[in-house]
């Protein structure tokens, strides 16, 4: 037990005494004290250099965060990508997250005792406290013993201001323990554009190597490639002119000479490749002929219904409002004679379509006949490849009519690009006539992606039996959205130059993808292409899967033949181009950039949430520096002789006498008795700043 009444006589005449009289009356500075002296340097530095250094850290950690840009880091700084490519992430971040911690730390410190000096001298404490709250001015661990025991008295009082600071500074110096731990949260591994490596590549084949045409048709080939490549677009509207021509105009797409474990990750490319220059142009044509059925055979068809007859190129061109190609006026560069078998529409709702290439036998002798067609600076040339593509809505028992032969009747009617004829009862017969310009060549380029690309499919529902093109039609440029050239997964041309078509390898190119598109080896004398797997018929050609869906959804999307040719054909070179890579033996000089795996800051959830803490926390050392600027004048921070000496007063003297040996709460135990509020406050009976009762110092009995 405590005896408060020991030796009282001593302690009460230290009131009087002259060496307990207060050394600041006689200083002309003692109403308001300078603000070096009240906070101190240590303190001024400490709060300054922390609100300074944190939002210095936050700053440097918004750089790393942005630093990438919208791309995968190509245009980022050199010092973001060596931080990056070096794999210092993660240690930048626990840094920078090690100097918020300590600035917080420091500056909580700081504050603690400017706020338990500011709580002593306005809203006073519980005389049981008085000591804990004066000694924390010299010195503290913290805030949360400061936090505690204003809960311990009453936890209304965290509805005003002081208090509410302190429970923030201590939520936020608490959380900012943890801001390494937040941070780390939005990092993951993504691909980063790495440096660039020169190396070399097998770009063409030695006079050695043997080209010899394919022995199979293109057409039965699954693609194995759907390749990303570069494209210059036309810059020509494929919409048909009012006398309904239509042209896509000439465009050029740039294939990557490098296989798909490694294309997809390229993010720059400079050296030389090859590409692809295609054109195709459309107009309702002027036939001449007849509907003819035949006996199938074996086939389960109730008869094989074909289409006969001759183009009149002269009159087809009249009506599209286009010149005679040079050298045709006789007629022989251009097929005229067609012979084509004609679909039915197999499933109700969907159409019968076909592409005929008519028969080239009037052609062949032709002295300017070659396997490629330039059409860079025409839409139509004496080298055109021809195509009609015909489509109708009419079933076996609709085409029945025609009972061996019927005459193609004259004066269709003309839809955009489309001649349509009204046929029986129901059918509907749409024909358009194409021409297709291929032309394979070789440039120095540069290429670039700001990401890694993602090669599409063409995925097959066996229940259904539907495919889905629409990645590959992206791709392709051909799907309606009309895409961005990053949505299509495009690599940019930064540059083209020295552009050649004459080589060995680049005329085998040509030669291979006209008897590819053909469909045999040799010149045919009229071949027919199945265009929709819901033709019932009989076709020379019965294409892969992926070639029919894309042609015939392209044509149902976009209702334009010329991009529907566009798209397969594109389909076709790309996977030539890939298939022959590997018998290229002759090695040149190129530079690759490849993505490379790279932990970087791909979300913003934790550092907002940093950021956050880090201004609660900044906001709250302000204020809690302003409050005791503003509200005290008797505390100085981190100094202890002061902290000590005024805990001398009539209300604590008996209880400094009383426990020189004592437990605290064997003290407050007896104070809990009469525990009354007070503060620090100066004594107008004696002069000294000391403990005094908060209702004394209100009432002016002081």
């Amino acid at each position: 037990m405590v005896h408060f009444d020991l030796r009282k006589g001593t302690f009460r005449s230290l009131k009087s005494a002259s060496t307990f009289t207060s050394t600041t009356k006689s200083d002309p500075k003692s109403g308001k004290w300078r603000f070096r002296e009240s906070i101190g340097r240590y303190g001024i530095l400490v709060i300054a250099g922390g609100s300074i250094l944190s939002p210095l850290m936050l700053g440097l950690l918004a750089i790393l965060w942005a630093g990438k840009g919208p791309g995968s880091g190509e245009d980022a700084s050199s010092s973001w990508r060596n931080i990056v490519l070096r794999g210092w992430v993660t240690e930048a971040v626990t840094l920078c997250s090690l100097v918020i911690q300590v600035c917080t730390s420091a500056q909580a410190l700081i504050c603690t005792s400017l706020a338990a000096a500011t709580i002593l001298e306005t809203t006073g404490v519980p005389l049981s406290q008085v000591a804990e709250f004066s000694t924390m001015r010299g010195a503290n661990d913290g805030p949360w013993r400061l936090v505690y025991l204003i809960l311990k008295s009453s936890v209304w009082k965290f509805l005003t201001l002081q208090p509410l600071l302190m429970l923030i500074l201590f939520i936020g110096t608490m959380a900012t323990q943890f801001a390494s731990t937040i941070l780390v949260t939005d990092l993951d591994v993504a691909p980063i554009t790495g440096y660039a490596n020169h190396t070399q590549l097998n770009l063409s084949v030695s006079d050695g190597i043997s080209l010899a045409q394919p022995s199979e048709s293109q057409w039965i080939l699954k693609p194995t490639d759907y390749a990303s490549f570069g494209e210059i677009p036309s810059g020509i509207s494929v919409q048909p002119t009012s006398h309904g021509f239509s042209d896509t105009g000439n465009v050029k797409r740039i294939f990557l000479p490098l296989g798909h474990d490694n294309r997809t990750q390229i993010h720059h490319y400079n050296g030389r490749a090859y590409g692809i220059n295609s054109r195709v142009a459309c107009a309702a044509p002027v036939l001449s002929g007849v509907f003819q059925t035949f006996d199938p055979g074996a086939k389960p068809l109730p008869f094989v219904l074909t289409m006969i007859g001759n183009i009149s190129y002269e009159a087809t061109f009249r009506n599209a409002g286009l010149d005679m190609p040079p050298l045709c006026a006789d007629g022989k560069c251009l097929p005229s004679q067609f012979n084509c078998t004609m679909p039915t529409a197999g499933i109700p709702g969907r159409l019968g379509t076909y592409m005929c290439a008519p028969d080239l036998s009037n052609v062949i002798d032709a002295d300017n006949f070659t396997f490629f067609s330039d059409g860079r600076s025409s839409p139509i040339t004496p080298h055109s490849m021809v195509f009609l593509v015909t489509r109708n809505n009419g079933s076996f028992d609709d085409w029945s009519f025609v009972k061996n032969v019927s005459k193609i009747p004259d004066n269709p009617n003309r839809d955009d690009e489309w001649a349509r004829w009204t046929l029986g009862d129901n059918i509907n017969l749409d024909a358009s006539l194409c021409f297709s310009e291929f032309l394979w060549d070789m440039s120095n380029v540069d290429l670039s992606t700001p990401h890694d690309t993602v090669e599409p499919t063409v995925p097959y529902d066996p229940k259904l039996q539907t495919a889905d093109t629409t990645a590959v039609r992206t791709l392709l440029g051909v799907n309606p959205q009309a895409p961005t050239p990053s949505d299509r997964q495009l690599l940019t041309v930064n540059s083209i130059s020295n552009t050649t078509t004459d080589s060995r390898l680049l005329h085998y190119f040509d030669g291979a993808l006209t008897s590819g598109i053909y469909g045999i080896p040799d010149l045919p004398s009229g071949t027919t292409i199945n265009g929709d797997g819901a033709s019932y018929g009989v076709s020379s050609i019965n294409p892969f899967l992926d070639y029919a869906i894309v042609f015939q959804d392209t044509l149902n999307a976009t209702n334009r033949p010329a991009l529907a040719i566009q798209a397969t054909f594109t389909i076709m070179a790309m996977e030539m181009h890939y298939a022959n890579l590997a018998m290229l033996d002759v090695p040149e000089d190129v530079s690759i950039t490849m993505a490379v795996p790279a932990t970087v800051p791909v979300r913003w959830t934790g550092f907002a949430l940093v950021v956050g803490i880090v201004c609660a926390n900044t906001i709250s050392i302000v204020a809690i520096t302003a409050v005791f600027l503003l509200r005290t004048r008797f505390s100085k921070q981190g100094h202890f002789w002061h902290t000590i000496s005024q805990l001398i007063s009539e209300s604590t003297v008996d209880i400094l006498q009383a426990s020189p040996e004592s437990r605290d709460d064997h003290v407050e135990k007896e104070i809990l008795k009469n525990d009354p509020m007070v503060v620090i406050a100066r004594c107008n009976r004696t002069g000294r700043v000391q403990v005094l009762r908060k209702d004394d110092v209100e009432n002016g009995r002081t």
